[in-house]
């Protein structure tokens, strides 16, 4: 098959779910045509090709961190009447019950279809995963529109980090100012979770942990307060924690980069409160 793994593609999306079953029923070269629906309407399309796959995304789920996507896969043909006068040569298949239409033979090529897709979908992309059983029903001619093939139903899973940050659906209460990054210069617009002061340097969080207070040295940073902000509200950052590790205001850039950038594993930040003192911490000379 022809689809490109992205794992840049933020597959939790309902528009990038459809597009995906889209591009590989597509791209299944016993496939003619690819749709989207419930499928008791799915032939409703004038003159469509044949076999075709069609894609209904029956409910969803939110997790903790993962979207559960609830999906039927049907791949169907059109039922046709067998010419009583052909012969076996003109199929290469034993076919265990011959009946007067090649229903037995759309069954068993539109399971395979199906085998393929849901095959690719759990080994070959890295965004979704199936845990569960693939439930496959077969039909024949139900829906009055002279069909045959199967339904699979399977549960789809996807990550869904649920970013906070990417907008506010309420007002954030709290102090705003305008901080500068320590190491890079770069500057944003945050609401701390402490009154702050123009021209203190704190450390900081940006990325949440297991455990609250594991302060991981890759998560921590610098800021200066540059000025206060009100009246504002394109925030870069909400609640951002003023950290007391082992100050709440270290004075300069400088002297707060050497206290989150660890020299010896014995001065990690969980243990600056406690014996050896400050004094006797070893920085790391930047």
């Amino acid at each position: 098959m022809a689809f490109v793994q992205n794992t840049g593609t933020n597959f939790t999306l309902y528009y990038n779910v459809l597009n995906y079953f889209k591009t590989i029923m597509k791209n299944h070269p016993s496939l003619a045509s690819a749709n989207y629906g419930d499928m008791s309407t799915f032939d409703t399309f004038q003159f469509p090709d044949y076999p075709l796959g069609n894609i209904n995304i029956i409910d969803t789920t939110f997790g903790t961190n993962v979207t559960n996507y609830k999906v039927q896969l049907t791949v169907a043909d059109k039922i046709k009447n067998r010419n009583n006068e052909s012969s076996g040569s003109h199929n290469n298949q034993t076919i265990a019950f011959y009946g007067v239409n090649d229903e037995v033979d759309i069954h068993a090529n539109t399971l395979a279809i199906l085998n393929d897709l849901t095959a690719y979908t759990q080994r070959g992309v890295q965004g979704f995963d199936i845990d569960d059983d693939i439930t496959c029903t077969p039909f024949s001619d139900q829906f009055n529109n002279g069909l045959a093939g199967w339904v699979s139903t399977f549960t789809l899973t996807t990550h869904n980090d649920k970013n906070r940050c990417l907008f506010f659906l309420v007002n954030p209460s709290g102090s705003g100012y305008l901080i500068k990054e320590c190491d890079t210069g770069e500057e944003y617009y945050a609401v701390t979770n402490l009154s702050a002061s123009v021209g203190q340097v704190f450390s900081s969080i940006t990325k949440p942990n297991t455990w609250p207070h594991d302060y991981q040295y890759d998560y921590l940073q610098c800021f200066e307060v540059l000025e206060a902000v009100s009246d504002f509200d394109d925030w870069n950052f909400v609640n951002l924690p003023i950290l007391a590790l082992p100050v709440e205001n270290y004075l300069s850039c400088d002297l707060c980069e050497r206290w989150i950038h660890t020299k010896t594993w014995n001065s990690e930040p969980g243990k600056w409160g406690a014996p050896p003192l400050a004094e006797f911490r070893q920085w790391r000379f930047v």
